[in-house]
């Protein structure tokens, strides 16, 4: 991947970034308006709830981002590292996965006798996988968007499974965890009931503070994959 297009994603990853920014302080301006320091703190939790979507949202569209970077370069599955080249593989896996499905030499030997055995139908199944095997090595890496699920609790965990089937540094947000832990406790706790209180300003600053780092390594991560061609399997 050349370098202008890598600042092209680049490009496309800090003006995300930049609206979700903007859309954060201007909400954060309104405080100002508020007199009552309770009123202060009830209205910070509608701010925390905001950065969680933000950073879910974030961490969504970022990987998207990457995702489209790789399948625009029309590589070929043998080109990517085996993470992404899996990925790849999710129509030719379902199918297989699919106990219904009965491949046409197992039905031009049975033909409308199909005996009901599991263990032959996955069988053929396997037949039919390992006889296009090396054709689906040379067909175009074309990654799904359903590979980047953040499950709607983005966990530390969670990010580090997504980190690790789109072949990245599982272990990259290892000195964030406390900080992303803390952001989806403080969410949850907020629809949950439990910070009925709300904020005051020095904690809802830790939280936006580690957002933002938050936001800023997933940047890194993503353009350093792209200059470094992590992407590409390794020889």
């Amino acid at each position: 991947m050349d370098s202008s297009k890598i600042l092209d994603i680049r490009t496309q990853l800090e003006e995300d970034l930049t609206w979700r920014q903007d859309e954060i302080r201007l909400l954060r301006n309104q405080l100002s308006y508020i007199t009552s320091d309770n009123d202060k703190k009830r209205y910070r939790k509608a701010l925390v709830v905001m950065l969680y979507s933000h950073y879910e949202g974030f961490c969504y569209t970022a990987f998207q981002i990457y995702i489209k970077a790789i399948n625009d370069e029309n590589l070929i599955r043998k080109q990517v590292n085996f993470h992404l080249a899996t990925c790849s593989f999710t129509k030719e896996f379902d199918a297989y996965d699919n106990v219904e499905h009965k491949p046409d030499h197992y039905r031009a030997v049975f033909k409308n006798q199909l005996p009901e055995e599991y263990k032959l139908h996955r069988f053929a199944r396997q037949i039919g996988l390992v006889e296009k095997i090396n054709d689906f090595w040379d067909q175009s890496v074309n990654i799904p968007d359903e590979v980047v699920n953040t499950e709607s609790n983005l966990w530390p965990v969670v990010l580090k499974k997504l980190l690790y089937r789109l072949g990245l540094p599982h272990n990259y947000f290892k000195d964030h965890e406390g900080k992303i832990q803390m952001l989806v406790n403080r969410r949850n706790g907020i629809s949950h009931g439990r910070d009925k209180e709300g904020f005051e300003e020095r904690d809802y600053n830790v939280i936006e503070q580690s957002v933002y780092s938050i936001f800023e390594a997933i940047i890194k991560l993503i353009t350093s994959a792209l200059k470094e061609k992590k992407y590409l399997i390794t020889s």
